[in-house]
């Protein structure tokens, strides 16, 4: 319990920083359009075990890195997720490729280290609009970040999937219109894993289980969801819940 509290302190810490530095580095940041890539941030089963003193160096290091990719207009979303699993955190990355955007998160110290390891999806498909320019005041919100995946109908064709995902493009938008979503895409499907989009809302797990009861792809089968707790730094998005 000690220790994961430490590493709970260590990514709270990791981002305030972020906030801060993610501020300085979109105001100065230009109009050059990219692609946005998702990356999971995971624990592998083989992680090795750190010293007290070497897993605050490797934390130091790491968020050194986070705030110099912020400041290269490389970063611009990250947030640890709050719930103990394998899946520790985020990055959205604006890059030219997929390639780009590996070599770029393999570039943290944790993952050099094989604490982490990060899983890069092709472009999520966002609004760039709905990533905002933080203040200077520092802290957290807390968001339900939510994974969408293929459903056990996922393979389905024809009019019903079309229908169906019409439906879910329609969902998103008036979750959004409601005030319940900060930022949502898919992801192509292409991309060699299930998921197949992200949604982030601004509210709590228990009621984003509810809402997204809801969408008409995830009535169907056709897609499911995984939600999680999450937190950024304020401001990078619409506003989320004070963090507990």
């Amino acid at each position: 319990m000690r220790k994961n509290t430490l590493s709970r302190a260590i990514l709270f810490g990791l981002l305030t920083l972020f906030a801060s530095a993610f501020a300085q580095a979109q105001a100065a940041s230009n109009t050059k359009s990219a692609n946005y890539f998702f990356v999971l941030l995971n624990r592998p089963r083989n992680a090795p075990q750190l010293s007290k003193e070497a897993s605050e160096k490797l934390q130091e290091d790491h968020m050194a890195n986070i705030r110099k990719m912020a400041a290269e207009h490389k970063l611009v979303i990250a947030g640890p997720f709050l719930d103990d699993t394998t899946l520790r955190g985020i990055f959205v990355l604006q890059a030219d490729s997929a390639a780009q955007a590996q070599e770029w998160a393999n570039s943290d110290p944790t993952i050099k280290a094989g604490r982490l390891s990060a899983e890069v999806h092709r472009p999520w498909l966002i609004e760039a609009g709905e990533i905002h320019t933080p203040g200077e005041t520092q802290g957290l919100e807390r968001y339900t970040l939510v994974l969408i995946k293929r459903g056990p109908d996922g393979g389905s064709e024809g009019p019903q999937l079309a229908q169906a995902m019409k439906q879910h493009a329609a969902f998103v938008a008036q979750s959004m219109q409601q005030g319940n979503l900060a930022i949502a895409g898919r992801l192509p499907d292409s991309d060699r894993s299930e998921l197949s989009g992200v949604a982030i809302f601004r509210a709590g797990v228990e009621q984003t289980t509810k809402l997204t009861q809801d969408d008409p792809a995830v009535k169907s089968g056709l897609l499911k969801t995984e939600s999680h707790p999450w937190a950024t730094g304020k401001g990078v998005l619409a506003a989320g819940l004070p963090l507990q």
